[in-house]
């Protein structure tokens, strides 16, 4: 039998279902609440309103490929293999596309490859539901829920989509993802008594929402929004229109570019002019001679343009990826892991992150004395003991009576799970809840107590429950044993101590007085001011005349829950992370500034903050959220920890920090966090407990949730950031050093194409000096120190001191080259028959003189040597000295690739047969036109290279001096 009304599902639109009647949603909807929807009609709905899946933004693909090419250096480059192609020169321009092209496809695989992590992680999260489609449950993909589906949930359940509750029974769902209310929110059935009033959503009590989970109880409902047009849907499409898409550092990357392109197009330019007028003084001016200078030009200055900087970038950013990956950081965004590198602020949420979001029993307090629980989380291993006894458990009365009161009140369940095995005959489990934490603490220390505990309390059987109302802070079950009737009670002490007339003291129950009450206060007080949470655990036995009264009568709860017998309270801390003191002082040396923030309540964040070094009394300022306002600019940068915290405080707080310049880091894992995290600096999504709209919105995922595991990517990013510098200054100062040199060589008056290297010369050079020492940065090993300088925050890529620096290190291997280079072009480093025996295969080469061979030979080598070996061993830590940046970095990598740039260079000075078998297969004569040096030549190579040595180890010492740091 087929559902008989017609599909007649509207298109959800601003209707607020939290103020109609149960009966007008049916008929608005055409649903029969006893079979749901037809088939007929659920196809109708999803035509209509689409899948239950928020909107995907992905990037266009035309983006990623123009993106990584969209830089003033590689523009110009392309527009000169344009000239050079029109000039007859097809060759010389295909490195050119090959060199663009591989970029583009570096960058594109790996923005698949971050896509692909992200719907990796986004399976794991996958949820199902149970409708009743045609009459009959039925378990669908969330995806497929449509509006007018009636679904049903338990605890915890994920909810599918914005529902109307039809029926709840003892109903709370969890909408800390959502509105960041900590507590979870009692639900009910029922019309607001103002149902013509617009409510916030904390208020729309028979109203739940998508992404909450269920806390307790369970209850039908009618789905009345999917996909966007849920509170969550209308959250991600505000994220996505504030999206502004900037990237840090493709924008530096191309302010860099910019002042190099402009830089080799003015040198390009008047090298052509200059050349056309020295021949047009010489009267060789012809379209020949002029095509051949333009040639000469343009060829020069794409030589010396450092093209390859954009495709060194991604791929020491993709690299990072891959090891952030490996150690639990999933980049979303390719370029942020730069800014991670530059945070100095991070702000952390506590639970979850900064503690292991278990809530544990640490201590129980009773009247007579105070014992220890050991062990810490879900996993019941670990014993009650006294403080002076550690190794032996504590078994008697009070505890049994306690401990069963907090383990029988309770619906929370404990779940163990194998995940693995430890050797041939064990087995490593994962234990979870589904409930409240602070229940599954009391179930934790049941079984920690007695592993038998289940077995012991069968004897209970129950009667009644009297939910937890947040107004009176507290819960009830009845349960009968023995014949008995025995009412168990739990909440907060300042509430429930009243209700008490009795405690137990030694197994008996003494009257309670002003004195006891005043000590139990002022212990209760002395662990809640220390940041623990405390929960009084209550009973009483039931008089027969009581059970005959009405359980469900307005006055019931109030006659039950009275005349109780105070048992004790429990202790329960959320613990910090094994881990997380370790990353915070690592934090505190590298001069990050940690913030806590939690919905909690001041004294507890205060107390974990200062148990983990981030709050010290007197130096830093512990504020609630809706203080934020009041707070000075002076007093602002004080404060470490943030209590009662809102999503929109978090906004603030990023704001707030901007304006001073920081790079903020932000965590997050709730719906109401998205804004946050992608207004700061680099937002960082939970793995294991954030939404997927925190996911979307954030540049990197935390797949462990963990603090240390930030602290380990802002170390890697760190090491990112130090490589990109370090090929910048690297590729900036020899191509513009370079540049400088190659260009003053063709001004010559009486020959116009004179080069101080030619063709095959120039491309040895770009293979060794320029290539090899740009891997070894790329792959090469972290500073040991990394962690130990201060944050860099907004500082651009070059600064103005590290181009001073960078200046004197250019005159330095400049005037080494110069001075040697014109010493043999004079004559005063002479020829030897040495130097003869390798020029070539018929004497000089193209009619070069032979002193200007010699002079190219050797104003190569010294080239080489402060390019390829001494310069990247000394410009990776310019804050250091050369024998302590060896000892701070491994440069084992880094000599990997130093080996084959000298081979290949003592291949091209004196391997003449190796050239002539490369030249008979060309087809051509092949030779690099160096002369054969002998051993006075190297001696004097090596002096020519010790000024600039000596002298940059000089400047080095001068950085370290005013703190300028690499």
């Amino acid at each position: 039998m087929t559902n008989t009304l017609e599909p007649t599902i509207p298109k959800p639109e601003n209707i607020f279902y939290y103020n109609y009647p149960i009966e007008e949603i049916f008929n608005e909807f055409s649903i029969d609440p006893k079979r749901g929807l037809s088939s007929e009609q659920a196809l109708k709905s999803l035509e209509l309103n689409g899948p239950n899946e928020l909107k995907k933004v992905k990037k266009s693909l035309i983006k990623v490929i123009l993106a990584p090419i969209i830089n003033l250096l590689i523009i110009i480059y392309l527009l000169s293999a344009v000239a050079m192609w029109a000039l007859g020169e097809v060759q010389r321009t295909v490195p050119t596309f090959i060199i663009v092209g591989f970029n583009a496809i570096v960058a594109i695989v790996q923005q698949l490859r971050a896509e692909k992590q992200l719907e990796a992680l986004k399976k794991l999260s996958e949820a199902s539901a149970t409708v009743i489609r045609d009459g009959k449950e039925t378990v669908l993909p969330t995806n497929e829920v449509v509006v007018g589906d009636i679904i049903k949930v338990k605890t915890g359940d994920k909810i599918p989509a914005d529902c109307r509750i039809l029926e709840c029974m003892n109903l709370s769902i969890d909408e800390s993802s959502l509105t960041g209310e900590s507590e979870p929110v009692k639900k009910t059935q029922d019309l607001n008594p103002n149902h013509e009033e617009e409510l916030p959503l904390q208020d729309q009590k028979n109203m739940m929402f998508f992404g909450t989970f269920v806390a307790l109880g369970q209850c039908s409902a009618i789905v009345v929004h999917t996909g966007a047009h849920t509170e969550i849907g209308k959250i991600s499409t505000m994220l996505e229109e504030s999206s502004t898409g900037e990237i840090p550092l493709r924008n530096k990357m191309n302010h860099v570019a910019k002042y190099l392109g402009i830089g080799v197009l003015i040198l390009l330019i008047f090298s052509i002019i200059w050349k056309s007028f020295v021949l047009s003084s010489l009267e060789s001016l012809s379209w020949d001679s002029f095509r051949d200078a333009m040639i000469l030009s343009i060829d020069l200055g794409m030589k010396v343009m450092p093209i390859n900087l954009p495709l060194l970038t991604t791929i020491v950013l993709l690299t990072g990826v891959l090891v952030m990956a490996q150690k639990g950081v999933i980049v979303r965004e390719l370029s942020r892991t730069e800014s991670l590198g530059r945070v100095s602020v991070v702000c952390s949420d506590k639970t979850g992150t900064l503690t292991k979001n278990e809530m544990t029993i640490t201590k129980i307090w009773t009247a007579s004395k105070e014992y220890e629980v050991s062990g810490y989380g879900y996993d019941p291993e670990g014993i009650v003991h006294y403080s002076w006894n550690r190794a032996n458990p504590v078994e008697n009365f009070e505890l049994d009576m306690l401990i069963s009161s907090g383990y029988l009140n309770n619906n929370c369940v404990l779940n163990q799970k194998i995940v693995g095995t430890l050797g041939k005959s064990k087995t490593k489990t994962s234990w979870s809840i589904i409930g409240l934490p602070t229940e599954a603490s009391l179930k934790v220390l049941g079984k920690k107590y007695k592993s038998d505990i289940d077995d012991k309390i069968k004897v209970y059987e129950f009667i009644h429950e009297f939910s937890f109302d947040s107004s009176i802070k507290r819960m009830s079950k009845l349960f009968s044993k023995d014949g008995n009737k025995i009412l168990f009670t739990k909440g907060a002490t300042e509430w429930i101590l009243p209700l008490c007339s009795r405690y137990q003291l030694e197994g008996k129950n003494l009257p309670i007085n002003e004195e006891i009450r005043t000590k139990i206060l002022e212990n209760m007080n002395l662990y809640a001011g220390q940041g623990y949470r405390i929960l009084t655990i209550t009973n009483r036995l039931i008089d027969e005349t009581l059970i005959e009264q009405d359980l469900e009568s307005e006055t019931a709860r109030q006659t039950f829950e009275s005349d109780l017998i105070f048992l004790g309270f429990v202790v329960i801390l959320d613990p910090p992370r094994d881990d997380v003191f370790q990353a915070i002082t690592d934090c505190k040396k590298a001069g990050i500034n940690v913030i806590m923030i939690t919905g909690d309540s001041i004294s507890t964040g205060k107390a974990i903050a200062e148990k983990l070094d981030i709050y010290n009394e007197g130096i830093n300022l512990a504020i609630e959220g809706n203080q934020l306002e009041g707070i000075s600019e002076k007093e602002f940068p004080k404060i470490s920890v943030y209590g009662r915290v809102s999503p929109e405080h978090k906004q603030i707080i990023v704001q707030r920090y901007q304006k001073m310049g920081k790079v903020v880091s932000m965590s997050g894992d709730g719906v109401n966090d998205a804004l946050a995290l992608s207004m700061a600096d680099c937002g960082l999504a939970m793995g294991i407990q954030g939404t997927e709209v925190a996911k979307e919105a954030a540049d990197m995922v935390i797949t462990d949730d963990s603090f240390s595991t930030i602290v380990t990517g802002i170390r890697e990013g760190r090491s990112l950031f130090m490589k990109i510098r370090t090929i910048i200054y690297f590729f900036v100062c020899v191509s513009v050093m370079e540049a400088i040199i190659l260009f003053s060589a063709t001004l010559n008056i009486n020959d116009p194409f004179f080069e101080m290297w030619d063709y095959g010369q120039l491309n040895i050079l770009y293979v060794t000096a320029h290539l090899f020492p740009s891997l070894g940065f790329t792959f090469g090993n972290i500073s040991k120190t990394i962690m130990d300088e201060k944050p860099r925050d907004s500082a651009e890529i070059i600064t103005k001191d590290i181009i001073k620096i960078m200046l004197v290190q250019m005159l330095l291997i400049g005037l080494a080259i110069i001075i040697v280079y014109y010493l043999c072009l004079n004559g005063t480093i002479g020829l030897s028959e040495f130097n003869l025996s390798g020029i070539g295969y018929n004497g000089s080469p193209n009619d070069v003189p032979q002193f200007q061979i010699k002079a190219r030979t050797m104003g190569f080598v010294i080239l080489f040597i402060l390019e390829s070996i001494l310069m990247p061993l000394q410009i990776r830590r310019i804050n250091h000295s050369l024998k302590d940046s060896l000892h701070d970095i491994n440069y084992k990598k880094e000599f990997l690739f130093y080996i084959p740039s000298f081979l290949i260079l003592i291949v091209g000075i004196y391997s003449l047969s190796i050239q002539e078998i490369i030249g008979q297969n060309l087809g051509t004569m092949f030779n690099f036109n160096f002369m054969f040096l002998d051993i006075r030549d190297w001696v004097i190579c090596l002096i020519a290279c010790l000024p600039a040595l000596f002298g940059f180890e000089y400047i080095r010492k001068i950085a370290r001096k005013k703190h300028i740091s690499f």
